[in-house]
């Protein structure tokens, strides 16, 4: 059972990161900005997952990122402009934009959390077959999101991120049956 939920996880989490990552030419004008701040935002992530693992343990670590990325999916999805401009094609950051680099850093975090967590608990005999299991998953992950950010997002941004919405809730409450090592 946790083999399984470990796979959802890493499915999900593939799908947020891998969307963000290769969406940032529809998120924002300039996709060269767009990748360097998304290399802030995950070195950012990296060194903010391992101090709130330190200071709130696996579970609830995750469960804080995960309903990060759940809001910056809610966040995403009204057309909201920061910068003064005459229609939503000309401007420079929106509330997607925004919301969308809060997410890259949550997934990232995500990530990096799912994988310690993944190590830990699978037995040593079974860790490399439970890494293999959720790494496929989350190479299926990578396959979908960002198909549904590229593609989907441009027929109806709503129900795309209310999709987003349910994957990243079904995932918080996948982290509350996982087990958690204390050591």
């Amino acid at each position: 059972m946790e083999t399984i939920l470990q796979m959802y996880i890493w499915l999900f989490v593939g799908m947020s990161y891998y969307g963000y990552n290769f969406g940032w030419g529809s998120i924002l004008n300039d996709p060269y900005l767009g990748q360097i701040l998304a290399m802030v935002g995950e070195i950012i992530a990296y060194v903010g997952a391992a101090g709130l693992i330190q200071c709130c343990g696996r579970r609830r670590a995750m469960i804080i990122m995960l309903i990060m990325t759940t809001i910056t999916y809610l966040l995403a999805i009204p057309d909201v402009n920061f910068e003064p401009s005459k229609t939503i094609d000309d401007a420079k950051w929106t509330l997607q934009s925004v919301s969308s680099l809060i997410g890259l850093i949550a997934a990232s975090g995500v990530f990096s959390s799912v994988y310690l967590w993944s190590a830990e608990l699978a037995p040593s005999s079974h860790r490399g077959f439970v890494f293999c299991l959720c790494s496929s998953a989350a190479r299926i992950g990578s396959f979908c999101g960002p198909f549904l950010f590229n593609n989907l997002i441009k027929e109806n941004k709503a129900s795309t991120m209310s999709v987003m919405v349910f994957f990243s809730l079904v995932g918080v409450g996948s982290c509350f049956v996982l087990v958690e090592n204390e050591k």
